[in-house]
Formats: structure tokens, sequence, C-alpha cells
């Protein structure tokens, strides 16, 4: 029961960590989640970044723009990030409508 108590942020972050861990290990369908969150696809088409976020050499598939490519590190820290921020922007809702239902 006090799991259920706990704020979002804490609880989404923990989901995003287990993506990105079982993306790790190897999970095409992690993989597939991983990019389809809206940053992550933004930053994939600017040059520099994209180089440092997908692994283009050890493409098994042979496709550039394939949803399938490797990513490193720095797109798991942009999808935590994400999720951090989506998980806080739901307590802060919370948070006011808690506030509104009081002075009702």
């Amino acid at each position: 029961m006090s799991l259920l108590k706990r704020r979002f942020s804490f609880l989404i972050s923990i989901i995003s960590i287990i993506i990105c861990l079982s993306d790790f290990m190897g999970s095409g369908l992690a993989n597939i989640s991983i990019r389809l969150i809206p940053p992550i696809n933004i930053l994939a088409d600017v040059e520099p970044i994209r180089h440092w976020m997908f692994d283009f050499e050890n493409n098994k598939w042979g496709a550039s723009s394939s949803i399938l490519l490797e990513v490193n590190y720095l797109t798991y820290f942009i999808l935590f990030i994400t999720w951090f921020l989506v998980g806080l922007f739901i307590d802060i809702l919370v948070k006011r409508l808690r506030r509104t239902k009081q002075l009702v």
C-alpha cells in the first residue's frame, strides 16, 4: 500500500530504469519504446548529437535510420530525465488538484 503513496516522479523514473535495463540486455521491444519518446526523436535528427546517441558502427540490421539501432548511454540518460520531468509535472498537477479540493 505504501508503494501507491509514492510520488509519480519516483514511480515513472523506476519504470524508465527498467526500460533502459531491458534494452541494455537486448530486448527489441524496449528499444522501440525508447525511440518513440519525442525528445529522443527530435535529437535523433540533430547531426552531432545523433552519433553520440546511436551506435551506427554496430548496426546489425544495415539501415542507418532504423528504429532498431543500438542506443548509447546518452539516450538512456535523456529517457530517464524525460520521464522524471513527466512524473514531476504529474506530481505538480496532483498537488494543485488536492489544494483546490481542500479550498472548495
